[in-house]
């Protein structure tokens, strides 16, 4: 059976009497770019903008997040009034949401690396970044991009020893089933829960040996403990502790 194209009406029917204004495009420099551009020109909140394929998909840290067609889910979503949060409570909260849909839909266990990146079978499946702006009002972007399911090609060789998939083999509109099943999950939840204790839970990090990647350096640390401002505590090697805000970890040996 070949891997469908997503189908705007099929998302749009499955999402009738929800906020959410729906567009989906073939091809896209970022999805993230595009949403931002119409939030400082005014679009309301609650808009959605999905993408078959990304060439310049974007990561945290300006990475690049490898989004080839057939295979994965690229979509943002434009929050104005409704989020109260900063944007680093925005990728939490999304990291439990996605990470609750996908173990409802494969029965598998997924985990968060902090601060924004979902892992099944210790493999890297998800990744988000939240980008916030000032227009006539304040908004954020959230931008999501999941392997669905690994790329006909396989993974580029600098990723296919850590990227993964969500799903194992193509079905009929899964991609379709996964984006209509996160954008409830974060009108069901979103705003009305606090998501600390479930994100700590899920955490791979914590007790693990890592290397903390930070203002272009890399340094070894344990990862101590999750505060409740989401910062992470570390030990490093000369014993200093520090509560990190920004950067990224790598676990040694996952």
């Amino acid at each position: 059976m070949l891997f469908n194209k997503i189908s705007e009406r099929y998302i749009k029917n499955a999402l009738k009497g929800t906020p959410y204004s729906i567009q989906v495009k073939k091809k896209v420099t970022s999805t993230n770019t595009l949403m931002k551009e119409a939030a400082q020109n005014g679009e309301e909140e609650f808009s959605v903008i999905i993408a078959e394929e990304q060439t310049g998909g974007r990561g945290r840290l300006g990475r690049s997040f490898y989004s080839p067609q057939n295979s994965g889910v690229y979509m943002s979503i434009l929050f104005r009034h409704a989020i109260n949060k900063n944007a680093l409570l925005i990728t939490t909260d999304a990291a439990v949401c996605c990470s609750r849909v996908f173990e409802k839909m494969t029965g598998k266990d997924a985990k968060i690396k902090w601060v924004n990146d979902i892992y099944m079978n210790d493999r890297k499946v998800c990744g988000i970044l939240t980008e916030s702006g000032c227009g006539e009002t304040p908004y954020a972007v959230l931008g999501i991009g999941i392997n669905v399911v690994p790329p006909k090609e396989g993974f580029p060789q600098d990723i296919k020893d850590r990227a993964g998939a969500v799903f194992e083999k193509r079905s009929y509109r899964l991609r379709e089933k996964v984006i209509i099943a996160l954008l409830k999950e974060f009108i069901n939840n979103g705003d009305r829960e606090n998501f600390f204790d479930e994100y700590k839970k899920r955490q791979l990090v914590l007790g693990k040996e890592i290397e903390v990647i930070k203002n272009h350096t890399v340094e070894k640390a344990v990862a101590l403990d999750l505060n409740t401002d989401y910062s992470l505590l570390v030990q490093k090697e000369n014993g200093e502790r520090e509560d990190l805000f920004t950067g990224d970890v790598s676990i040694k040996c996952l």
